[in-house]
């Protein structure tokens, strides 16, 4: 396994450039959000966390509760999706031109989320907003358009390592992979919050790297026969692509001989 590279502080990127009143009310809602759900909270409780007494302020600086969780996703997702890319551009380097392996795509998924997690001094709510926004499927749907490129480079990159896997399975294990490396994350961040100084990062290390370990044995974890059996059923009523044949399947040795 590579060794994990070890967090630094962050820059403010010009995606984190909102001052003032603005920012006030982001950082409100983020853990709003993150405490009660997206569509849970109401505006009153953002602004009263924000400290502003002015009723009308959310509605001036951001208009809808759409454009607040715009607002959050511009100043985190940005920069984190940043540095994913940038994982993905060196591990692509290093490949020359083999497709990646699940370790190396799963370590590009989940370490830009450990970077921004220990990079920050306060307490942070960001992983906890996320699994409150993945509740709320069409806003998800709808803003992971805007900024979870990224991810996306990890599920085509997932598609090139396992052309033999049909396509369903992979998206499905990857739909798996985002919610295990969301609520993983999502608690370390809590237990931070929590414990304050006594969080103990060396513990929270182990955490990372198992949560990475995992979610790569899950996606080469080799179909079961009752997988196999379901998906040649699928195939004979629906008409599949071919790929999903079961002996190609075995062929490409990710299953029993039947």
């Amino acid at each position: 396994m590579a060794a994990a590279r070890k967090p630094t502080r962050r820059k403010k990127s010009k995606a984190e450039e909102i001052s003032g009143t603005k920012l006030e009310l982001t950082l409100a809602a983020e853990k709003v959000f993150a405490m009660n759900g997206v569509q849970g909270a109401s505006l009153r409780q953002i602004r009263e966390e924000a400290g502003q007494k002015n009723e009308s302020a959310i509605h001036y600086y951001f208009g809808s509760r759409e454009a607040i969780i715009e607002s959050i996703l511009a100043m985190r997702s940005k920069p984190i999706d940043a540095d994913r890319h940038a994982m993905f551009e060196e591990a692509r380097r290093q490949a020359a031109g083999k497709p990646l392996s699940t370790e190396q795509i799963m370590r590009c998924g989940m370490m830009p989320l450990a970077r921004y997690l220990f990079g920050t001094q306060e307490p942070g709510y960001y992983l906890r907003f996320l699994v409150q926004l993945r509740m709320e499927r069409s806003t998800w749907l709808h803003f992971n358009e805007m900024y979870g490129a990224g991810m996306e480079k990890c599920l085509d990159a997932l598609k090139e390592a396992k052309p033999y896997l049909p396509k369903a399975i992979v998206e499905q294990r990857f739909l798996s992979m985002l919610f295990m490396h969301t609520n993983g994350m999502a608690t370390i961040e809590r237990i931070q919050s929590e414990k304050g100084e006594s969080f103990r990062r060396e513990e929270a290390w182990i955490r990372i790297e198992d949560i990475i370990a995992c979610s790569a044995a899950m996606y080469d974890a080799p179909l079961s026969p009752e997988t196999l059996k379901a998906i040649r059923g699928a195939s004979e009523l629906y008409d599949l692509p071919s790929y999903t044949d079961i002996a190609m399947i075995q062929k490409a040795g990710t299953g029993d001989d039947q």
